[in-house]
C-alpha cells in the first residue's frame, strides 16, 4: 500500500511539474502582429486605381483570447480577427464606417464600437482595436 501511494505521489510530481514547465518558456504572443488568415477577410482584398488603404489590427493581449472580432465596413461583414491580426482593405475613396461585432467571450460592443473616416485616393487609415475586442479608435499619424 505505502509503494503505491509514493507512487501516486511521484505521478502527481510529476505532473506538476510538467505543467509547471510552460511558465518559463518566453514567446512572441504579445508582440507579433500576424495577417488575417485568407478564409477569414470576406471583402475588398483587391488594391485598384484611386483606392484607399484601410488597415485594421487587433491589439494583443491573452484577455480577449476565446473571442473574435467581427469587423464591418460600410455594414457589410468584412473579415473576422483573432487577438494579435491585422486586415488591410483596399477601399474606393470617399466616406467609410467601421463598425465592430464580437463573437465568443468578447466583451459587448460598445458605443465606440465603430468609426467613421473619409480617405482620399492613396491615403492609409490605421484602425485598432482594443485587446478585449470591446472598442475601435482611429489611430493617430
Amino acid at each position: 500500500m505505502k509503494i503505491r501511494q509514493k507512487a501516486a505521489g511521484a505521478v502527481w510530481m510529476a505532473l506538476g511539474l510538467v505543467a509547471l514547465t510552460g511558465c518559463g518558456v518566453t514567446n512572441d504572443h504579445d508582440k507579433v502582429i500576424k495577417d488575417v488568415v485568407s478564409n477569414r477577410q470576406f471583402l475588398y482584398q483587391t488594391p485598384g486605381d484611386g483606392n484607399a488603404t484601410l488597415q485594421i489590427v487587433r491589439s494583443n493581449g491573452y484577455f480577449g483570447g476565446g473571442c473574435s472580432s467581427q469587423v464591418l465596413v460600410d455594414d457589410k461583414f468584412a473579415a473576422q480577427l483573432e487577438t494579435g491580426e491585422q486586415a488591410t482593405f483596399y477601399l474606393p475613396s470617399g466616406a467609410h464606417t467601421v463598425s465592430l461585432r464580437n463573437s465568443g467571450a468578447c466583451h459587448r460592443a460598445g458605443d465606440n464600437a465603430h468609426v467613421d473616416t473619409n480617405l482620399a485616393a492613396g491615403e492609409t487609415a490605421l484602425v485598432e482595436v482594443n485587446k478585449w475586442g470591446s472598442s475601435l479608435s482611429l489611430a493617430k499619424r
